[in-house]
């Protein structure tokens, strides 16, 4: 018996009926009734003597708890079950979707706030992995450089220069469809992973270090893993080593990409003369130097990658953006890594990817998880920080310090679920200055309601206009939307649209957010989560507006 078995009451699982035809069933958790005498002395849980004695958790063969720089943490309570108003991963975030490449925006402004949810246990807030990027494509978008996926096993021994985390995370699983999820830190080792409820599964990743779930069936679960990661790739001293032996791992990149990237790299002053370790910190040094700014870039394409670059205009995401093409092309393996909240580097060094955060983080960051979980504590950043740099780590130190807690209706999941603006491109790290992705108009629509007028706000309210690459889209399918956001007084380039379906029954669906170019012009493609219902949907677009143009809504 586990050491786990004999502290923890049993607990009797209730199911209630469907909500929607689409929806899970809801799960309600109570307390089972004693008829009898108690069999098992209740013991106070101890996790130092769990790691001493190698406890499991109950039910699994988890660890009871683990030993952490942070501190000994206890296992997650494997027997709970999900429920529909928690945050799920997974969904319709794909190897394929639309967020598997990253196109960059022309909105420079800081975000006033973001919000974030971290399913690790101690917690790396503000730097989950939800999505890398290692390639460069003709356009200059980043993309996977290899989207073929490959087993990521599980077993294995935690080393003493490992750290290790708990994951508890709600996944929607796609029946036989790899779906996304987030890890801690690069090189993760899965060493166990349980789903409650149980369904048969494997983990898979990318040439970039993105994870997938695939099981053979559709379900809403609750995935609870043991995972260690290499302590080094959380900072550590990059390798002195020669550009000869990173070769190997180098992407190829379009010829004019390497051009324009080689002219900025001889404007931040990188030479041939220079070794890898010596590139990478001037790298590091000048992109750490970028501020945010109002006067935002008028260039597109190539020329809005160099225009970032020579003027040192940018938040976390533009860093990390420029910084990856530069080092691609002088030699240097790199990765970009988003996520809902922040976004920062890898650069890899022979033997360890190394994360890198390049500052320009958000005013404020709203925590969706509970304060309470010890934060991973990195070893010390090895390069230098300019003044004012607003790294993402200080973001989230303000954050649990405040206690800030997050706002909204808190029901939403990336995926498209109902009350959610999704993970949109524009809208994490950053999308509007002046707004969080939940001020959007469409998450304040209901079916009878229309978007309430600040009378304080100034900003004229533009037109947008919205048409339709086709009348019809499968679910799991992209959706191609055009249009403008447009006003006779004020430029409304650089501003977040956020994409959503309407229901015949009136629910809102918030899918996705693009970025208009600098005419204000908007014309992407956003995924159709696999969990809707065939019918007839309504496209609704909206926008918070920028410091110049007000919030608006098209239907």
């Amino acid at each position: 018996m586990s050491r786990g078995s004999r502290r923890r009451p049993s607990r009797a699982i209730k199911r209630g009926g469907a909500l929607f035809s689409v929806s899970m069933a809801l799960l309600v958790g109570g307390r089972a009734a004693a008829d009898g005498p108690v069999l098992h002395e209740y013991f106070e849980p101890d996790p130092k003597e769990d790691v001493m004695l190698q406890a499991t958790a109950m039910g699994s063969d988890l660890p009871a708890a683990i030993d952490t720089p942070s501190g000994v943490v206890r296992a997650p309570d494997i027997s709970r079950m999900p429920s529909q108003v928690e945050k799920a991963y997974g969904g319709s975030s794909t190897p394929e979707s639309v967020d598997a490449s990253y196109r960059i925006d022309s909105d420079t402004t800081r975000p006033d706030v973001v919000s974030y949810d971290d399913p690790f246990t101690p917690a790396v807030t503000p730097f989950k992995r939800l999505y890398a990027y290692d390639g460069v494509s003709d356009s200059l978008e980043l993309v996977v450089a290899d989207k073929s996926l490959s087993k990521l096993a599980m077993g294995g021994v935690v080393q003493v220069t490992d750290d290790q985390f708990f994951a508890d995370m709600t996944v929607d699983l796609e029946a036989d469809v790899p779906v996304r999820v987030p890890s801690p830190g690069p090189m993760a080792k899965l060493l166990k992973a349980r789903s409650q409820p149980e369904v048969k599964f494997e983990m898979l990743r990318d040439s970039a270090d993105n994870w997938f779930i695939r099981a053979e069936q559709r379900a809403r679960v609750r995935l609870v893993m043991q995972i260690a990661v290499p302590r080094d790739a959380f900072g550590g001293r990059y390798a002195d080593v020669s550009f000869a032996s990173l070769k190997p791992r180098l992407p190829s990149l379009p010829r004019g990409v390497r051009d324009d990237a080689l002219e900025v790299a001889r404007h931040i002053g990188i030479t041939a003369g220079q070794t890898p370790r010596s590139v990478v910190q001037s790298l590091v040094a000048y992109f750490r130097g970028f501020a945010p700014s109002g006067d935002r870039p008028q260039a597109g394409g190539a020329g809005l990658y160099k225009e970032l670059a020579f003027s040192k205009k940018g938040v976390c995401r533009h860093r990390a953006y420029a910084f990856v093409i530069t080092a691609l092309a002088v030699g240097v393996p790199a990765r970009m890594i988003r996520n809902e909240a922040h976004a920062w580097v890898e650069v890899w060094d022979g033997q360890i990817w190394h994360r890198i955060d390049l500052g320009g983080a958000a005013g404020r960051m709203e925590l969706e998880q509970d304060q309470s979980r010890p934060a991973h504590i990195p070893p010390n950043d090895p390069y230098s920080w300019p003044e004012g740099s607003e790294s993402g780590s200080e973001m989230a130190e303000e954050a649990r310090s405040s206690g800030q807690q997050p706002g909204g209706n808190g029901n939403g999941a990336p995926g498209g679920e109902p009350g959610d603006a999704g993970a949109g491109q524009s809208s994490d790290p950053g999308g509007s200055s002046s707004s969080s992705p939940a001020a959007s108009p469409l998450a304040m629509l209901t079916q009878d309601g229309g978007v309430p007028r600040d009378e304080e706000d100034e900003r004229p309210t533009p037109e947008m206009s919205l048409k339709l690459g086709q009348p019809d889209v499968q679910r799991g399918h992209a959706l191609r939307v055009m249009g403008q956001v447009s006003s006779d007084s004020q430029s409304c380039g650089g501003v977040r649209v956020d994409v959503g379906l309407k229901s015949g029954s009136g629910e809102i669906y918030l899918l996705q957010s693009i970025a208009t170019d600098a005419e204000g012009r908007f014309d992407d493609s956003v995924m159709v989560p696999f969990h809707l219902s065939v019918g007839e949907y309504e496209v609704i677009v909206s926008t918070p507006g920028n410091e110049r143009c007000g919030a608006a809504l098209s239907r």
